[in-house]
């Protein structure tokens, strides 16, 4: 079986990713196959892919950023200069552990706290973006809208100011294509030096702040004023770290799925109107966007021990890939799974900000950030359309699923007309 992630055309995996999923899932027999053109086992199915995310022991996340594709000398030699300790994405007990309960304490990741913290400053950014738009009547809201907000608002809530608001994208982007892309050596070779260079800015920032006598605002100062200047406790590279891993997953992944959100907003004038109106509707459309359009739709482990999985035997040292999009569209999880369907059962089940002691500690954050640029785009531009050339494109990759761009039209009304009060925090 092959996954075909960096094909061209519509029927590819790069896509259309629920055709190859149907077909995991109804080929009979186990859900675990063998791709030989990666290297890697595909592990598909809401049981197979909920098991093996909850098993770190005998899944490692060693090597989920490991490259999939063979890296050229040069670009090897360059990613030397790449010294990051593993904290979060790439760490297994007890470092994960340690580090994230350190995290848990500092960074709210429940859904009241969430919205105590950040709701103001999320509100305040969605509109500083949505006034952007006034008066233009053709933008792309993948540009606009979803690739920026996230990046602006994690920025501001590690306390980090937005100079480098056009350098770090595309070098987060080109990393994420370096680890789970295709790229030839020479694109190799410049996301490469650019993610090195993200490192050290990271690093800089975090010994800069350290050296003042008050470290200063943001999760930035809340790490260190934790740290007090004991490595034992944190060391510098840690936060660091932490700030790369938290500006990488915190911008990327929200940004591939507030586009999703958009796109299955705007796809149907009924549901936008209720984005704008209906509390219900909206959190459970962001929900079902989640479910049906994972911005991670698959995420690499490593087997640290033969694995037998779904009748499978899978070798010990195998990286593996689990299909989190195939597990949120198994039929025997979700009736009539490609159907986009806010009101059906289990929704809150599925695995799009993963399970077990990886869940994704960000996840209030993103349903926050996501529900809140929905309601004020709706309320602001209830005319708001996809352009009528429209066509569904996504960044080939074999773990992130983010669109290249969302054309659209405003209309010609800038503001609802029915007078909804849109201050910081209110609901109708």
């Amino acid at each position: 079986m092959k996954l075909d992630p960096f094909g061209t055309i519509d029927s590819t995996y790069s896509n259309n990713p629920a055709a190859t999923w149907k077909k995991l899932l109804g080929f009979g027999g186990s859900q675990v196959f063998h791709d030989p053109e990666l290297g890697l086992w595909l592990i598909a199915g809401y049981d197979n892919v909920r098991s093996a995310l909850t098993d770190s022991r005998r899944f490692s996340n060693a090597a989920t950023l490991a490259p999939i594709r063979p890296l050229s000398d040069a670009t090897a030699e360059a990613l030397a200069g790449f010294d990051a300790p593993d904290v979060l994405v790439s760490a297994d007990a007890p470092q994960h552990t340690l580090i994230r309960a350190t995290l848990r304490a500092l960074f709210p990741n429940t859904s009241a706290r969430a919205e105590h913290a950040w709701a103001a400053l999320i509100a305040a950014r969605v509109d500083q973006l949505v006034d952007d738009l006034a008066g233009q009547d053709n933008t792309d809201l993948m540009r606009t809208v979803a690739a920026r907000l996230p990046l602006l608002v994690i920025l501001d809530i590690l306390g980090i100011a937005a100079d480098d608001l056009h350098t770090i994208p595309g070098w987060a982007d080109g990393f994420l294509d370096l680890v789970w892309g295709d790229l030839g050596p020479d694109a190799q070779l410049a996301a490469a030096h650019g993610f090195v260079d993200f490192w050290h800015l990271c690093r800089s920032t975090v010994t800069t702040r350290a050296s003042q006598p008050d470290p200063g605002p943001g999760l930035i100062g809340d790490l260190l004023r934790h740290q007090r200047g004991n490595d034992a406790r944190l060391s510098m590279d840690k936060i660091a770290a932490l700030v790369l891993n938290l500006t990488v997953a915190g911008w990327e992944s929200t940004t591939g799925a507030l586009g999703h959100a958009l796109e299955h907003g705007l796809t149907d004038p009924h549901r936008w109107a209720q984005l704008a109106d209906d509390e219900h509707y909206l959190a459970t459309h962001v929900e079902e966007s989640l479910r049906h359009s994972p911005a991670v739709d698959g995420w690499p482990r490593i087997t640290t021990t033969e694995v037998t999985l779904d009748g499978t035997v899978i070798p010990a040292g195998s990286r593996c890939l689990l299909l989190i999009g195939s597990a949120n569209h198994d039929p025997r999880v979700y009736g009539t799974p490609d159907r986009f369907d806010p009101g059906r059962a289990w929704l809150s089940q599925h695995l799009s900000f993963g399970a077990g002691p990886h869940y994704c500690i960000g996840a209030a954050l993103a349903r926050l950030e996501i529900t809140t640029t929905l309601r004020t785009l709706a309320r602001r531009f209830p005319h708001l359309r996809l352009a009528d050339d429209y066509q569904r494109r996504f960044r080939p990759n074999v773990a992130a699923r983010t669109h290249q761009s969302l054309p659209a039209t405003t209309g010609t009304a800038t503001r609802c007309p029915y007078g909804h009060d849109t201050s910081s925090g209110t609901r109708p």
